[in-house]
């Protein structure tokens, strides 16, 4: 990204190049976008394109960005303590999100777009526990990582799965289940034998 004021026509025009972004990506796969499919989409001209982002993956990366920065604030008011006697909380509203936003683009758990995005949650949610355990003293930070590695990317999968294949199971009960086989995982964590 080039720019970044707050003028109302900046805004517009991004908020459009988004949008145009969010319509194509339901038509076809990410990397298949081209600058100038989204400029038509965006009716915005390849110069005015260029004034904010350098390739389609730029627009993509700043969807994702704030999406992200969303993550990162749940996580940040999350009571990470608590998520180690009753992670369903956490699981659930990181679910919520996500399907709250996967709404709007139409493409975090597509089966064929989102592994960048999901990925990057999943190494938030690695990064956050990381720390929490190394600045609290409360488990082995290194056991610890290895074990979220393998949650983290469970929970993504699987919420993936769950969207994709229209599962009977609901969501909540998703994280139901999720949370008391993380709660398993978490007790070897904290641990110290």
């Amino acid at each position: 990204m080039k720019n970044g004021g707050v003028d109302k026509r900046i805004v517009k025009t991004k908020v459009a190049i988004h949008n145009a972004f969010k319509d194509l990506v339901k038509i076809k796969d990410m990397a298949d976008i081209t600058i100038s499919e989204l400029t038509e989409e965006a009716q915005i001209t390849r110069s005015t394109f260029y004034m904010y982002y350098n390739s389609v993956a730029d627009v993509r990366d700043d969807i994702e960005n704030a999406i992200l920065k969303r993550i990162d604030e749940l996580m940040d008011e999350t009571d990470l303590a608590m998520v180690f006697i009753n992670p369903y909380p956490l699981l659930s509203m990181l679910a919520e999100e996500i399907v709250h936003f996967d709404e709007k683009n139409k493409y975090i758990l597509s089966e064929n777009n989102s592994g960048r995005l999901l990925e990057k949650i999943s190494q938030k949610i690695v990064e956050t526990f990381t720390m929490y355990l190394e600045e609290t003293g409360k488990g082995d930070p290194a056991r610890g990582k290895y074990i979220t590695v393998f949650f983290a990317s469970g929970i993504m999968e699987s919420f993936k799965m769950w969207y994709n294949h229209q599962s009977s199971l609901s969501l909540e009960e998703l994280c139901k289940r999720m949370a008391s086989l993380i709660k398993k995982g978490l007790d070897v964590v904290t641990n110290f034998e």
